[in-house]
């Protein structure tokens, strides 16, 4: 899988940028806040339909555009990903309305429109035509960040992989958000039904059924991408190492089968529904579920070291790919912002091989061309990136 055309309008510093993606490798330099992030983020956004760097559409509008009231704000990012079977068309804009142009990305909402080949499509038909993992230094909070961290990660690499998995997830996500405003309405009325199991009945059956599907896809997954990153574990830190990566669900029961599971979930709803009444929300189910990460026993989130850690989202993140490559067949577009600058030697030589892996194609972003080898700059595309404007230096 690769991305071939990339094309910007309005969209963060660039007003408009035409960029050809090659084969292999592709490295973005220039300074801070010079744009190099921005190109990632567009992709990534094309990937998922939202941008891994903010949860505020309009931010990603550029505001200094020419703008009218007949013709609001709009960002667009598009691009062709190239597929072993087929060229898929992609399209976001992002269109802010004519009374924020004087406030800009400060006020206001925007309207997101999603488009396969020319087609409107939602955010769940757009995920999977643009397979890619996003590797940044912020990445540390997979390790030492929230269990919502994890989840968001997980869910992220399935979602990529898997239509049903990413139809059930929100499936899940709006019967949870029922059952809540439901125990909300209950809080507001002053009052609580007789018998409360009845009322949440139907929601905690629903819950546990796609519940239940989305804790057996996260353990399988989770599986394989313990294997693979212990391997990479072990070659950039000692070899007596052994890491795991594991589900944590908070359920009590033990479970094999997704129907044990299931049965589990249901038990935990309906055992919670006091606490839940209490705290007006739902307290147990994958969506408090966590991702835990350890080596010899010691979770390295509370207790490793800082290079243990560094060392962990490498290989988590290198596994990711190996995962999404095994399942479908195709490596997904790699991301990498200003990545190499955070690692020793060892590691840097780690990443620069998977790059250099056949049919990878990688994007990277850095300050300067001195964290690579000369062997690696020969065989790139060299970008020089500069306040809105790419300039190739070959």
């Amino acid at each position: 899988m690769e991305i071939e055309q990339l094309t910007l309008r309005n969209f963060r510093n660039y007003l408009r940028l035409d960029l050809p993606i090659g084969h292999g490798a592709t490295l973005l330099y220039g300074p801070n806040a010079a744009g190099k992030t921005s190109v990632l983020e567009a992709i990534a956004l094309l990937a998922l339909s939202k941008s891994p760097r903010t949860s505020v559409d309009r931010e990603l509008i550029c505001w200094d555009a020419p703008h009218s009231d007949v013709l609001p704000a709009t960002a667009r990012v598009s691009a062709d990903i190239r597929r072993t079977d087929r060229t898929t068309h992609l399209d976001v804009f992002i269109q802010g309305r004519s009374d924020q142009i004087a406030h800009g990305a400060s006020g206001g909402s925007a309207t997101k429109v999603l488009r396969v080949d020319g087609k409107p499509v939602r955010a769940s038909d757009l995920i999977g035509f643009a397979r890619m993992v996003f590797f940044a230094p912020t990445d540390l909070e997979l390790i030492t960040g929230a269990p919502a961290e994890r989840r968001r990660w997980i869910d992220a690499m399935l979602s990529q992989l898997d239509g049903t998995y990413l139809r059930t997830l929100n499936h899940y996500t709006k019967v949870i958000t029922q059952r809540n405003s439901l125990l909300r309405l209950w809080r507001e009325k002053g009052s609580t039904p007789r018998n409360p199991a009845s009322e949440l009945s139907f929601w905690d059956e629903e819950a546990a059924h796609a519940g239940a599907a989305i804790m057996v896809q996260r353990r399988s997954a989770l599986s394989e991408v313990s294997r693979s990153a212990a391997q990479t574990y072990a070659a950039i830190s000692q070899p007596d190492t052994a890491l795991e990566a594991h589900y944590a669900p908070n359920l009590v029961s033990e479970w094999d089968t997704q129907a044990d599971a299931q049965q589990a979930l249901l038990a935990a709803y309906r055992s919670s529904q006091r606490e839940d009444m209490a705290r007006l929300q739902t307290t147990v189910g994958p969506h408090r579920d966590d991702i835990v990460v350890h080596d010899r026993g010691v979770d390295l989130g509370a207790f490793g070291s800082r290079g243990q850690q560094r060392s962990t989202v490498l290989a988590l993140k290198m596994a990711e790919v190996a995962v999404m490559h095994a399942r479908s067949g195709e490596r997904p577009i790699l991301l990498l912002d200003d990545v190499l600058s955070e690692l020793d030697a060892l590691r840097r030589l780690h990443v620069l091989a998977l790059i250099a892996e056949p049919n990878q194609q990688s994007i990277l972003t850095a300050t300067g061309v001195g964290d690579f080898s000369a062997d690696f700059l020969a065989a790139a595309h060299i970008l020089r990136v500069d306040h809105g404007h790419i300039y190739d230096m070959r």
